[in-house]
């Protein structure tokens, strides 16, 4: 509970400053936010740690193991790229957040590429 305080303390700090700072040097706000971003990004993700390696534990012991795997890489996968879309955005780049969030679908798509096999390979065993 205290870490979600913590969390939501640092976005508001980085919200007042990039206020303060639009008002004055507005090419500067982009950095403050992108540098609030990061910094809530870094909590957030050292949040999931415990969970993550519970989830690690569990599946070593299944045969599962790896496609859990690959949904927790694509699932990182998916929250930093939506991140880094969503700091382009407050810089005004659209493009290149677009761009970014391609990358991530197609990243996603290779990375789960063994999974489509297995899962196809299994569908042949069973219709033959």
């Amino acid at each position: 509970m205290s870490t979600i305080i913590k969390i939501c303390g640092i976005a508001l700090i980085g919200l007042i400053c990039v206020s303060v700072i639009r008002g004055t040097k507005n090419e500067l706000s982009g950095f403050v936010s992108a540098a609030t971003g990061l910094v809530i990004l870094g909590a957030s993700i050292a949040l999931l740690y415990p969970v993550i390696k519970f989830i690690y534990e569990i599946t070593e012991q299944t045969e599962f193991a790896v496609y859990i795997e690959t949904i927790l890489k694509a699932l990182g996968i998916a929250v930093i790229s939506e991140s880094a879309a969503d700091i382009c955005r407050d810089c005004g780049e659209n493009a290149i957040a677009a761009k970014v969030e391609f990358a991530a679908k197609a990243s996603i798509m290779l990375l789960s590429l063994p999974i489509v096999e297995s899962l196809l390979s299994f569908a042949f065993e069973v219709l033959k």
